[in-house]
């Protein structure tokens, strides 16, 4: 009876057998030619504006990075004036850890060295603009080094009495520049 089926419905056992070795016998050259083909130009098509993404993620977390510390600084100075300061002091009492100091216009200009603090607003030391950045960013802020050697989000200098921010994961030269005599902050792209 199972034979009667089979061959009722057209098919013998042989044909099945042999549609069944067909399927295993897997690509011819010119199909794999066109899927190698497509998929060079899926890749050529694809792979710029994946690397434009990139480039734009990257120049969005300087931005960001630029804003945090702009932001920090104006509130900082707020902070000090909000507690009726008019000099320079060794630590803003209310903001973070009541560590950053201020030049005697109330912007950062150390932190973290409590009576040891510079309020000179003429950046002298990588050191200085790292205790700065760690200071007032307070949390999750990008990791900052002075040192070349050491792997971090930022590579830290001081260029014309101001602390400047080397953005380190591309090669573009964007950097955040911050200066301490007047509060201002420039985010380089």
């Amino acid at each position: 009876m199972a034979d009667k089926i089979v061959k009722e419905s057209g098919h013998s056992r042989n044909s099945f057998q042999n549609q069944s070795s067909f399927a295993y016998q897997g690509f011819t050259l010119i199909e794999m030619v066109v899927v190698i083909a497509l998929i060079s130009i899926l890749a050529a098509v694809a792979l710029p504006r994946m690397l434009e993404t990139y480039d734009n993620a990257h120049e969005a977390a300087v931005y960001g990075a630029g804003g945090a510390v702009a932001s920090a600084v104006v509130l900082v100075r707020s902070q000090w004036v909000a507690n009726g300061s008019s000099l320079a002091v060794t630590g803003v009492d209310g903001f973070g850890n009541d560590d950053v100091a201020t030049s005697s216009d109330g912007w950062p200009t150390d932190a973290g060295q409590g009576a040891g603090s510079s309020s000179n607003p003429v950046m002298d030391s990588p050191d200085r603009c790292m205790r700065i950045w760690r200071g007032i960013l307070v949390a999750n802020a990008p990791s900052v080094t002075a040192s070349a050697a050491v792997a971090s989000d930022y590579l830290v200098d001081t260029v014309n009495g101001n602390c400047r921010y080397n953005y380190r994961r591309t090669d573009q030269g964007s950097n955040i520049v911050y200066n301490a005599r007047t509060g201002e902050v420039i985010t380089n792209i």
